[in-house]
């Protein structure tokens, strides 16, 4: 095939995807980057031999990571990739906790010390979740999502008991009281919503399906966190011959040749274009509501304190949480999550030192120009109030941490908004809803030639995710320049 000019806009792990794969199909592929840095929201930042990944903190599905490193010839460059087990520690407001494991049996023997009957719970969560999987999961994820005809197509070859199970689905809230009795695993179940940005009262019990994978796949930790693996990529792609220009922020338009492309006053022409952003303003949904944000903490502390990889402190009220969250205000009793990735990889901090992430949801911020300036200016404000909950949290279940953390970074809604974040939402649109999944933006533009990719567009959010939606943008990008040729 004719080699083609593409340009990719944005050097997040989507975009990065997108333009390696398409490189290595022989096409002259530049990528712009507006900031700095490569990855987008994976950013990784350095502080006194500490290293802090400051947006994704975990990877599943390891095998389409390691796939992509390959289709690249880069798989020399892929960090190592650990297993992590136990996978996530739970504590709860009135004092219990709960380990969950890739081994179900032992997942379920932890829930049994919070009431014995929540072991059945688990087995039972477990099956209709793997069910889940395959009834929607897999057609969901193994082709762009192109109209509901073509899903119900993947779907119908898993059979009729499928289709029905995909039209049964409640909400995520609801299944999780069909097979738990305890507040404490109804809250554990909820929390999955959250990993795209919605809230578990509204969200369809679809995304059961990732503590499926979970379970099935395992949670991995990357050497060096998601960060190396943004620079693994970067130079992945590079060795594709991929262009990269960072500091680059560019704008794109079409003519009748195709694309002009690139940084005010010095755009290109391009026979397709791949954008790795936020794809609602373009498509004219800007009005639409947003998922979630977050507020960020990076804190050094003293010492190695025994704490685990993963770990959420729950808070008392879930759904209160979640009515003020999604009513625009932040939780009065927030759910802390931490991660400590030195547990498990010596490579990020010193021998004498701890670095934790930790992290609460927030709202998103209001797009329209007043309305959002005077947001952004109250954060001042509110993250010293959020901090201090974050710390009491912290230390009401670590008291030994006491005296021992310091804050050297923090990352805000406002923060977010910067990279490119509509309102600052991590994910961008909200999938509330039984088809809420169905209405993410998709890959393929309004426009020929254009595509969109990254974790605001089909499938969704996370690394691997992530990656899927750039391997299927590169793809059709590829389909359409055949076309074009």
């Amino acid at each position: 095939m004719k080699a083609m000019r593409v340009a990719v806009v944005g050097g997040g792990i989507g975009g990065l995807t997108a333009a390696g794969l398409l490189a290595k199909e022989g096409h002259d592929v530049t990528l712009f980057e507006g900031g700095p840095t490569l990855g987008g929201k994976a950013q990784c930042v350095r502080v006194g031999g500490l290293r802090f990944d400051t947006g994704p903190t975990l990877l599943t599905l390891p095998d389409v990571v390691k796939g992509l490193f390959e289709r690249l010839g880069a798989a020399d460059l892929l960090p190592p990739i650990t297993e992590l087990e136990p996978q996530c520690t739970y504590r709860f407001a009135d004092g219990c906790g709960f380990v969950a494991y890739k081994d179900v049996e032992r997942t379920a023997e932890s829930a049994g010390e919070l009431r014995p009957s929540e072991r059945r719970g688990v087995h039972g969560f477990y099956a209709e979740a793997e069910a889940i999987w395959r009834a929607a999961g897999e057609p969901y994820l193994e082709a762009p999502f192109e109209g509901m005809a073509g899903f119900m197509g993947r779907v119908a070859k898993r059979g009729v008991v499928a289709m029905a199970r995909g039209m049964k689905l409640a909400t995520l809230d609801e299944l999780a009281r069909a097979h738990f009795k305890t507040d404490h695993m109804q809250q554990f179940v909820g929390r999955f919503a959250t990993y795209a940005g919605a809230s578990p009262y509204e969200a369809s019990a679809a995304y059961a399906l990732i503590p499926h994978i979970e379970r099935a796949y395992g949670v991995h930790h990357v050497q060096g966190g998601i960060g190396a693996l943004v620079d693994a990529l970067g130079e992945a792609v590079k060795r594709q011959g991929v262009k990269v220009h960072l500091n680059a922020r560019s704008r794109y338009t079409r003519d009748a040749r195709g694309y002009q492309v690139g940084p005010h006053g010095g755009e290109a022409h391009f026979d397709s274009v791949v954008v790795n952003a936020d794809p609602l303003d373009t498509l004219g949904r800007g009005s639409e509501p947003l998922s979630l944000s977050g507020y960020v903490l990076l804190l050094e502390v003293d010492g190695r304190p025994p704490l685990p990889h993963h770990t959420v402190l729950f808070s008392r009220d879930y759904r209160r949480e979640f009515d003020e969250l999604f009513g625009g205000q932040l939780a009065n009793d927030p759910t802390v999550y931490f991660c400590n990735p030195s547990a498990t990889d010596p490579t990020v901090a010193p021998a004498d030192k701890t670095g934790l992430f930790v992290m609460v949801n927030a709202p998103a911020l209001p797009r329209e120009p007043g309305a959002y300036e005077r947001a952004a200016a109250a954060w001042e404000l509110q993250a010293e109030r959020v901090k201090a909950q974050m710390f009491d949290k912290l230390l009401a279940h670590y008291p030994e941490l006491r005296g021992r953390m310091r804050v050297v970074g923090q990352r805000t809604p406002v923060d977010l908004a910067a990279l490119g974040a509509p309102g600052g939402s991590i994910y961008g649109f909200l999938p509330h809803g039984k088809f809420g999944p169905f209405r993410r933006p998709r890959i393929r533009g309004c426009t020929p030639g254009l595509f969109f990719a990254g974790g605001g567009t089909h499938p969704g959010g996370g690394v691997p995710l992530v990656m899927l939606s750039g391997r299927f943008a590169a793809e059709m990008a590829s389909a359409h320049l055949r076309r074009s040729a």
